[in-house]
C-alpha cells in the first residue's frame, strides 16, 4: 500500500498563528497520526495538544498513548513558563490553582494490514474507502454519542486530572480509500455538508495557500465556524506491494508559519516608520509662516512673536514656548490653537503663571483666534 499524505492549520479570524490551539503530527517510520484541539478557555492548551500529539506518533508500537507522561511534559514546560520573570500575576495564580490544559483528540495507527484508531472529544476520524458515495458508509470515530450533536462541551483530556469521557477505539482491515483527522469546525461542517465538503477538501485544499482561502471563503459563506481548524488527509492507494511505502508528505508546520508571521510583522513595522519619516520630512518641507494662515485686520498688518513680546510683557520661559508654537506649529490655526492650549500642561513646570497664558490668548483672539477652553 502507498500512503500520501496533507495537513494543513489555520487560526481563528482576527487572531494569529500564535494564537492557535490546534496541533497535529505524522510519523512516517512508525505509521502513527493524531490531531487535537486544545480547548481555548483551559490553562496553555496549545501545549497540550502539541504534546499530545507528539507523545502518540512517537511512542512504541505496542504502548497506548501515556497520559501520565504527557501530564508531567506538560507541568514541567508550563512551569517553565510560570517562573519566567516577565509572567504575568493572573498566569500565575492559575498555575497556583492548579488549573489544567484540556484537548481533544484523535490518534491513527496502521500495521500489519489493519489500522487502528482512538478518539476523545468532537474531533473526528472519518474514513472514505474509495467508490462508497453515501454519508452513512463512511467509518467515523469519535467519543460524542449519536445523534452528533456539536456544543461547547466535548469530552477531552486533562493535563492535571482524569479524562472527561470515554475514549472510543476502533479497527479494522486496510483497504484503498482516504482519512480525514480534523479538529471540530471542519468535523461539524464535514457533517452538515457530507460529499460536499469532501468534493471541496479534494478539488481544492492541495497547500497551505489554497487550504486558507477556503476555510475563508467557507467562514464568509456562514457555512464554517469561526474557530481553529486543522486536517490530515492520509490517502491509502493499493501499489500491489505488501509493505507500505509513503509518496507524497506535504504537512504544514505550524512553527514556520508563526515564525514568517513574526517576520511580516517586523517588515510591517519598519514599513510603517520609515512612512512616518517621510511624511515628518514633508511636512517641515511644506510648513509656511503663521503669519501666511493668521487672519489680517489691517492692510498689510502681519503678527510676529516680536510684536506680542513688545505689546504684552512675558517672562522668559513663557516666550520661548511661544516663539517654539509660531516656528514648529505655524502650518495651521488648528495647529497653532492646539499648543497654545497645552501650554497649561507645561505652567508648574516652566513656572508659566495663568495670568501670561491668559494674555497670550486674550491678544492672539483680537487677530481672530479661538481657543477651546
Amino acid at each position: 500500500m502507498k500512503i500520501n499524505i496533507r495537513g494543513y492549520i489555520t487560526h481563528k479570524e482576527a487572531e494569529k498563528y500564535s494564537d492557535c490551539a490546534d496541533r497535529y503530527a505524522a510519523n512516517t517510520s512508525n505509521n502513527h497520526f493524531a490531531i487535537a484541539d486544545g480547548v481555548s478557555k483551559s490553562f496553555f492548551p496549545d501545549y497540550w495538544a502539541d504534546i499530545l500529539v507528539n507523545e502518540f506518533v512517537t511512542h512504541d508500537l505496542d504502548k497506548e498513548l501515556s497520559i501520565e507522561n504527557c501530564q508531567i511534559v506538560w507541568l514541567n514546560k508550563v512551569a517553565d513558563k510560570v517562573n519566567a520573570p516577565d509572567v504575568k500575576w493572573y498566569t500565575k495564580n492559575a498555575f497556583i490553582r492548579q488549573e489544567p490544559g484540556l484537548a481533544t483528540f484523535v490518534g491513527l495507527r496502521i500495521e500489519g494490514g489493519k489500522w487502528f484508531a482512538s478518539a476523545l472529544g468532537d474531533s473526528f476520524l472519518f474514513f472514505v474507502p474509495n467508490g462508497v458515495k453515501g454519508f452513512d458508509e463512511w467509518i467515523k470515530l469519535s467519543s460524542k454519542p449519536l445523534p452528533i450533536v456539536f456544543d461547547s462541551f466535548p469530552d477531552y483530556y486533562s493535563s492535571r486530572n482524569k479524562q472527561h469521557g470515554e475514549i472510543k477505539r476502533i479497527e479494522h482491515s486496510l483497504v484503498e480509500g482516504t482519512f480525514y483527522l480534523m479538529t471540530d469546525a471542519l468535523s461539524e461542517w464535514v457533517f452538515d455538508k457530507q460529499n460536499k465538503a469532501i468534493e471541496e477538501i479534494n478539488e481544492k485544499w492541495h497547500n497551505q495557500e489554497e487550504f486558507e482561502r477556503s476555510i475563508t471563503e467557507l467562514r464568509l459563506l456562514n457555512v464554517l465556524n469561526n474557530d481553529d481548524s486543522a486536517i490530515l488527509i492520509i490517502s491509502v492507494e493499493n501499489d500491489g506491494e505488501n509493505n507500505l511505502t509513503y509518496g507524497d508528505v506535504e504537512i504544514q508546520n505550524l512553527m514556520e508559519l508563526v515564525e514568517k508571521e513574526k517576520d511580516s510583522e517586523v517588515e510591517t513595522l519598519v514599513t510603517q516608520k520609515e512612512t512616518f519619516v517621510e511624511e515628518v520630512k514633508s511636512s517641515n518641507l511644506n510648513k509656511v509662516s503663521i503669519s501666511d494662515n493668521l487672519p489680517i485686520k489691517k492692510e498689510n498688518q502681519q503678527i510676529f512673536s516680536t510684536e506680542i513680546k513688545d505689546e504684552i510683557e512675558l517672562s522668559q520661559n513663557a516666550q520661548v514656548i511661544f516663539n517654539k508654537c509660531l516656528s514648529v506649529y505655524g502650518k495651521s490655526l488648528k495647529q497653532m490653537e492646539s499648543i497654545i492650549t497645552s501650554i497649561g500642561k507645561f505652567s508648574k513646570r516652566m513656572k508659566i503663571s495663568v495670568e501670561e497664558q491668559k494674555k497670550i490668548k486674550e491678544k492672539l483672539k483680537e487677530y481672530g483666534i479661538s481657543f477651546k477652553n
